[in-house]
């Protein structure tokens, strides 16, 4: 009888001990992550030079003429995180373990969808740790620029090869999005940029927060998209099902943003929320009919169209948050790991809809007449030299008389 009380407390003291680390996890998540040490003392990763084939995630055959490709756009898409931290503020540029993850969850659900719009460029990055978006230290703000100068870097080599005739198009997901917006801001707005901006088809700002203000201040050349075929705009948006309360929180709360000088935390924001069932800013909700599909892609050939899933979702914008309703298929929900809140799901719950925009404004802005048009080259001609024949002098003859 007392072994069976002294179990029945050791099995009380572990329930309790489970129900804490449940309830902490998220804490405890974080404080693993965290690096120990300042990102001014810290050894930074090996820069990924762009010239290199192997700095790049996915990047087109640049031996080819663009002319020749047969998606007319050109796409720039900065991945989202899979790093969480624990040793480095960045990630490693030698770190395989998700150099796998980039190419076997990230590539096929959050690049590919936008093969049909443009040739696809997408930069391998020092990312900043999850951390680093769990914190507001100067480190994080640090880490987060460090990350960013990548990109800036990895875009700069990918202007060098996008020829003015071809539209572009800007993707982001969470971190990534954090930085297309400095990347708008740097290149796309301003009066140094008109003729880039001219080219912009659309900027896709995904489960990162977009502020007013950073969009009436740095931003306040592009608009937001109003229509589903509207260009030189901006589509931004943040999705959460019934159950995420905490993550919405922590994505209108805890974040930072960039004002076009310093980060600045997002509390207390105006957030921009563009449905993407809708492609307006109107708070009516979208039933799910109008969903085009979501795509759990993972280790899917990068050359394989996925199967969507339609009608999973209804959605609705309220308080800058697209609140969605919880997908049918499992595949399309956020599972259930510790530090979940923080991860990049394995899925990409809008893929049709996005894959199909994509294309969409593409065309729009080449059928507009907005930008210059470049013949095509004629191969294969003999080249002939004319030589000039001879032209006999003209004499004048007088008529004979009769």
């Amino acid at each position: 009888m007392r072994w069976k009380t002294v179990f029945t407390v050791i099995a009380a003291i572990f329930a309790v001990i489970a129900a804490l680390v449940w309830f902490y996890r998220d804490d405890i998540f974080q404080h693993i992550q965290d690096p120990g040490q300042p990102f001014q003392t810290y050894k930074r990763p090996i820069a990924p030079n762009y010239d290199k084939v192997e700095a790049w995630l996915t990047l087109p055959d640049l031996s080819i003429d663009s002319f020749e490709a047969s998606a007319k756009g050109d796409v720039f898409v900065v991945v989202p995180s899979v790093y969480r931290g624990g040793k480095h503020w960045n990630l490693p540029s030698n770190d395989l373990k998700r150099k796998n993850k980039l190419e076997y969850i990230v590539r096929p659900n959050y690049v590919t969808p936008y093969a049909d719009a443009g040739r696809l460029f997408a930069p391998f990055y020092r990312q900043a740790s999850l951390y680093a978006y769990m914190t507001h230290r100067e480190d994080a703000r640090m880490a987060q620029n460090l990350a960013y100068q990548d990109v800036k870097r990895a875009f700069e080599v990918f202007m060098e090869n996008s020829p003015p005739e071809r539209p572009i198009v800007l993707v982001g997901h969470n971190q990534g999005a954090s930085h297309v917006q400095r990347l708008l801001a740097d290149f796309f707005a301003g009066n140094d940029n008109t003729e880039n901006l001219k080219r912009l088809a659309v900027a896709y700002v995904i489960d990162y927060p977009l502020t007013r203000s950073i969009l009436e201040g740095p931003l306040s050349e592009i608009p937001v998209c109003k229509t589903e075929v509207e260009t030189n705009c901006i589509v931004a948006f943040g999705a959460f099902a019934p159950n995420e309360g905490a993550i919405a929180e922590r994505f209108g709360t805890r974040l930072l943003a960039h004002n076009g000088q310093q980060y600045e935390s997002v509390e207390g924001e105006a957030l921009i929320c563009v449905n993407p069932l809708l492609w307006t800013q109107s708070e009516d909700y979208a039933p799910a009919r109008l969903h085009k599909g979501g795509v759990a892609a993972e280790g899917l050939d990068p050359d394989m169209r996925p199967a969507a899933l339609p009608r999973q979702v209804g959605t609705q914008c309220q308080d800058g948050l697209l609140l969605i309703d919880k997908p049918r298929s499992r595949s399309l929900r956020r599972p259930l790991k510790v530090g979940g809140k923080f991860r990049t799901l394995p899925s990409n719950l809008f893929y049709e809809d996005l894959r199909q925009n994509a294309k969409i404004r593409v065309e729009t802005l080449l059928q507009d007449g907005s930008l210059p048009r470049r013949a095509k080259l004629l191969d294969g001609f003999e080249v002939i030299d004319v030589i000039d024949s001879p032209v006999s002098e003209i004499v004048d003859v007088k008529p004979q008389e009769n």
